[in-house]
């Protein structure tokens, strides 16, 4: 497996490398399907049951989801300025990730509801 090199040998990148092992993040990082508006990668099965496990935890509380995606987002941006590869996405890639956390979050309440009847 590709290794992606995390150790700049800034404190965020040492950081980055104890909490996730740069054999995860290059894992994480293979495109599973890539077309112009839509980029899959492992990372998306991440975002998604995120999504799924906070419903779990806070059931009644999508809007908070919504500021901790979006807030989360912006921060891996900027925090992608800095040339970390766990950091480093497309726009398109953010869009899909926040999309792909929301729709885990409403579909575990979908099915929750479904299930309570």
């Amino acid at each position: 497996m590709v290794s992606v090199s995390q150790t700049g040998g800034s404190l965020l990148d040492k950081i980055v490398d104890f909490i996730i092992p740069p054999y995860i993040v290059a894992f994480l990082n293979n495109q599973i399907y890539r077309a112009p508006f839509l980029i899959l990668n492992y990372w998306s099965f991440v975002h998604f049951f995120a999504g799924v496990l906070f419903f779990f935890l806070q059931p009644n509380r999508f809007k908070l989801w919504i500021i901790i995606n979006l807030s989360f987002e912006i921060i891996e941006f900027v925090l992608g300025l800095g040339g970390n590869p766990l950091f480093v996405e497309e726009f398109v890639d953010i869009f899909w990730d926040v999309l792909l956390s929301l729709s885990g979050f409403l579909i575990a309440q979908m099915i929750a509801k479904k299930l309570k009847k």
